[in-house]
């Protein structure tokens, strides 16, 4: 069985892929690091602003990794935090049935959600992340996407009050087969 780790920026998906994968032994592939290698070691950022913030060409790019790593087995799939989405041609992000579909087929969906203002505190200052939108503010592309990551997880969880190892004993209790 795979897993799949979805939720907002900031949230720890990475965190605890690592983590689960020591235990495990899965291995971990990130979305992020697939697509800043397929751009040739050009950043989201730099990508996304090189193409005067077109967000569609990079969901584009996440779509094309997914097709590439759909039949990978004992993997956990470390999600960049837009994987499910799409922008429609008006400009707005809309859920992606092509891209849940095959997230789906890859494998068990977990989410992974924080506190609100202490994601959008811990990410604001980040140079390395790319802005989302001058439409609207963080905690609301938060409040939004939420929905929709909670709507297509086999499983939800929050990092709230949680240290790292206390998570990922949590998710293994939910997915005994993935004990070493």
């Amino acid at each position: 069985m795979n897993l799949i780790f979805i939720g907002p920026r900031g949230v720890g998906k990475s965190k605890i892929s690592r983590k689960l994968s020591k235990l495990t032994g899965m291995s971990v592939i990130s979305t992020d690091m697939i697509a800043v290698y397929e751009l040739g070691g050009m950043s989201i950022s730099e990508y996304i602003n090189a193409n005067n913030g077109n967000w569609q060409l990079f969901r584009d790019l996440e779509f094309s990794i997914l097709k590439k790593i759909e039949n990978c087995k004992n993997i956990i799939l470390d999600c960049g935090g837009g994987i499910i989405f799409d922008i429609d041609e008006n400009g707005i992000e809309i859920l992606s049935n092509r891209k849940v579909s095959i997230l789906k087929n890859i494998g068990k969906i977990i989410q992974l959600d924080g506190d609100h203002t202490y994601l959008v505190n811990k990410v604001s200052n980040d140079p390395t992340r790319p802005t989302l939108s001058s439409k609207e503010p963080y905690a609301e592309t938060l409040r939004r996407r939420t929905i929709f990551y909670r709507s297509i997880a086999d499983y939800s969880t929050t990092i709230d009050m949680r240290d790292p190892d206390e998570l990922t004993k949590r998710i293994l209790s939910h997915f005994p087969n993935l004990k070493p």
